[in-house]
């Protein structure tokens, strides 16, 4: 068992080549085996029965407690697997494969029913995001996330690398507790934690608040690509040829410019902790603890 099988709580994204069933039931390989009373599995790619043959097989016995949360497919009744006189096994179907909010609100009602030692497993975000934009996956999963932390439980989330570019993988794995990556090199499985990407963070509501106006994001974006301190008028000339396209800035716009840096956006940004604005100085620089929020800069264009 790696480390994030079971020794802490909150979310942990798996990265795999694909999600076919042979590698949906090799990753099951990186779940704790023992300890685990209950079990929520939101299941996209296979049905409840599958779910709990592939549990059974690659971790073990079922537990007494289980709810499957099957999404976008007709599911059967999945009570050959369990054993007599629990009240494991519920299934609940959440039609659309876009109803995020169903998906999470059953989600939420699972967990809270559940009892001693409980997971998480969402067996595919890569299914959501092929009907759901990636700010609304960002939005759920953040939320989701949330929840387990609370409920001091583990949710492990699976996501297909091989159909997604890299800005939308490094977003998830800035959102999640831990990362899981599993290789496969043509003959072994090899599992190698990622590790929680350090951070002193905005919320992400305040975040996405932040990152609504266009000169706190062509801001951090020119930061970004300085490994020092910068004077303010750089940043202001950058942050307006931006804006303006290229076209000319008179001297009384360069001067609203650097006004609305100075007094409203750079200290915004300071007190993200996105930032370091030296005003006595005249100086800002990008805070490295920030670097985590990079991938959010697409999405809150959408």
């Amino acid at each position: 068992m790696t480390e994030t099988s079971s020794e802490f709580n909150g979310s942990v994204l798996v990265t795999v080549p694909s999600l076919h069933s042979d590698v949906r039931e090799h990753g099951f390989e990186l779940l704790p085996n023992s300890n685990i009373d209950s079990v929520v599995a939101v299941t996209y790619g296979c049905s409840a029965d599958a779910f709990l043959r592939t549990w059974r097989s690659r971790v073990g016995t079922i537990p007494e407690y289980a709810r499957i949360i099957n999404v976008g497919q007709m599911t059967r009744s999945a009570t050959t697997e369990t054993p007599t006189g629990t009240n494991a096994n519920v299934v609940r179907t959440v039609q659309r494969p876009d109803d995020l909010s169903s998906v999470r609100d059953s989600i939420e009602s699972a967990l809270e029913s559940a009892t001693g030692e409980t997971m998480l497993v969402f067996d595919s975000l890569t299914a959501p995001l092929e009907h759901c934009s990636i700010s609304e996956i960002v939005s759920f999963f953040a939320r989701i996330a949330e929840h387990l932390d609370d409920a001091g439980t583990v949710g492990y989330f699976y996501l297909e690398t091989r159909a997604h570019d890299q800005q939308t993988i490094a977003t998830l794995r800035a959102l999640a507790n831990r990362t899981v990556e599993i290789g496969n090199d043509g003959v072994e499985w090899s599992i190698r934690p990622l590790g929680k990407l350090p951070r002193d963070e905005p919320s992400l509501d305040a975040l996405f608040e932040i990152l609504r106006s266009r000169r706190r994001r062509e801001t951090l974006r020119y930061l970004f690509q300085r490994t020092e301190p910068v004077d303010i008028e750089e940043v202001v000339t950058a942050v307006a040829k931006c804006e303006r396209c290229d076209d000319a800035v008179t001297q009384n716009e360069h001067r609203r410019y650097y006004t609305a840096l100075y007094q409203l956006h750079l200290p915004k940004l300071d007190d993200a902790r996105l930032v370091e604005h030296d005003a006595s100085n005249h100086r800002v620089s990008i805070c490295e603890s920030a670097r985590w929020i990079a991938p959010f800069l697409s999405i809150a264009e959408e």
